[in-house]
């Protein structure tokens, strides 16, 4: 019973005497790290999302700031659209007042052609039918009876003679008249040829701007189509612009009805000139006049000088009056030619000027169209390089949270591995040395028992006897 309290208490004192590897304190610190770590990776993680939704927020706003710009082109559209109308109109009324031109001036110039080609043989005829009349009228026998005296017949002869160089230097003047008209005619004729090749190069003018317009629209139904942005439009220079472009378009319409008007103007003037059908009046005047001349010599021949000299003087008043009538209207119609080609040059130079300005209009829309697509192009690059750039830093960021997320949890894994395997390796070493001790103290013990083993013995044996 001894022996075994003893022995009891030697190995609680060796119990007491050994130390513990691992302890609570250790483990509470380990799981402290862990939660550290934890939540350090939960901040990092947070800060990430935060800057992806950042980035995400800012990507929204631009593709609503990208969608709000989009729309504001709609007005863009409208207006084009309307100038569009409004051009098409334009070259409809242009169209149908050149067509009118056309037929006014083509009537006018067969007019002209009808009178210059009548003139002249009704004149020549009415000379020839007078000269012949009145050299066929030979004085009958019977104004050679003495009744009449050879003095007298001289003079009325004489008199006849010089009223027939009346009436020559006349018809010779009224040719010189026909030549001038004639010639004014050919002006005339050269004037409106110019004008309907200056009305050719207007349409072909207008032509190109329409085609130039229709391609600016082309452009700018491509650009709506695939622009995904552009700056904002200056609407105060586009209603500048399209103020300017409507004044210049009234004008031109004001211009072009000044020309109608001086072409009415000519026409009304040249229908004042005395027409084919007066002159077959006159020639029927004096036909029955010279039939009236010789019915009157046939009847009394006695009379016919008197006969002959009013008919030559009411043929010299006739002839005078359609001269005083043919030269104020030569006069007239020279000045209305003069008038128009003044108002054809001016007009033309106007249209030229206006022309121009839409040229230079044309040139600015196609910078506009070409500033316009440079716009396109940088904004695309923008958005292409912001894309990259994110996809980029999303990438690099991903791999360096990756790479930290994993580096730490090697690094926690390695520290609580390597802490637990020398806590483990510390603990055997020390369990294998206590239990070296507790072995060696069992010998202890189990030699000094075997002792007092041989002492009691001993004892007992000295005890007996």
């Amino acid at each position: 019973m001894v022996p075994s309290a003893v022995f009891f208490l030697l190995f609680l004192t060796g119990l007491q005497s050994t130390k513990a590897g691992v302890t609570n304190e250790d483990i509470r610190i380990a799981i402290l790290q862990i939660v550290n770590v934890v939540r350090s990776t939960d901040d990092k993680l947070e800060r990430h999302e935060y800057r992806d939704r950042v980035v995400g927020e800012q990507l929204k706003k631009g593709m609503i700031n990208i969608d709000k710009r989009i729309k504001m082109l709609d007005p863009v559209k409208g207006t084009v659209s309307r100038l569009d109308e409004r051009l098409a109109a334009v070259e409809t009324i242009l169209m149908q007042k050149n067509e009118r031109e056309k037929m006014q001036l083509q009537r006018t110039y067969e007019a002209v052609l009808d009178i210059q080609r009548n003139l002249p043989v009704i004149m020549e005829q009415l000379k020839n039918d007078i000269v012949s009349k009145i050299a066929s009228q030979e004085p009958p026998a019977q104004i050679m009876e003495p009744v009449m005296s050879k003095k007298d017949f001289e003079k009325m002869e004489k008199d006849v003679l010089e009223k027939m160089d009346k009436v020559t230097s006349t018809v010779k003047k009224m040719e010189s008249e026909l030549n001038k008209i004639r010639e004014d005619n050919t002006n005339l004729n050269d004037i409106n040829n110019k004008s309907s090749e200056n009305l050719d190069k207007v349409k072909r003018h207008l032509d190109t701007s329409e085609q130039l317009l229709a391609k600016y629209e082309n452009k700018l139904a491509e650009y709506n189509n695939k622009i995904p942005e552009i700056p904002l439009p200056n609407y105060k220079e586009q209603d500048e612009w399209r103020n300017n472009f409507l004044i210049a378009l009234d004008s031109q319409k004001s211009q072009v009805k000044e020309v109608l008007s001086d072409v009415k103007n000519v026409r009304s003037k040249l229908n004042d000139l005395p027409q084919s059908y007066d002159l077959n009046a006159l020639q029927n005047v004096t036909l029955e006049k010279l039939q009236e001349i010789k019915s009157e010599i046939a009847a009394h021949p006695n009379i016919t000088s008197t006969l002959i000299t009013n008919a030559v003087r009411d043929i010299n008043a006739n002839s005078d009056a359609n001269q005083v009538e043919a030269m104020k209207n030569v006069n007239e119609l020279s000045e209305i030619t003069a008038t128009m080609a003044d108002s054809f040059a001016t007009n033309y130079g106007k249209i030229l000027n206006e022309i121009q300005a839409l040229s230079k209009v044309n040139q600015v829309m196609v910078q506009t169209a070409d500033s316009i697509l440079d716009t396109k192009r940088r904004v695309e690059y923008g958005v292409h390089q912001i894309l990259a750039e994110v996809a980029s830093q999303i990438k690099d960021s991903t791999k360096d949270i990756n790479q930290a997320v994993s580096d730490r949890f090697d690094l926690f894994e390695s520290s609580m591995f390597d802490g637990e395997s020398g806590a483990i390796s510390n603990i055997t070493t020390k369990i294998g040395e206590d239990i070296h001790q507790v072995w060696r103290q069992i010998g202890i013990m189990h030699q000094q028992m075997t002792t007092f083993v041989s002492v009691a013995e001993k004892n007992n044996n000295n005890l007996g006897p």
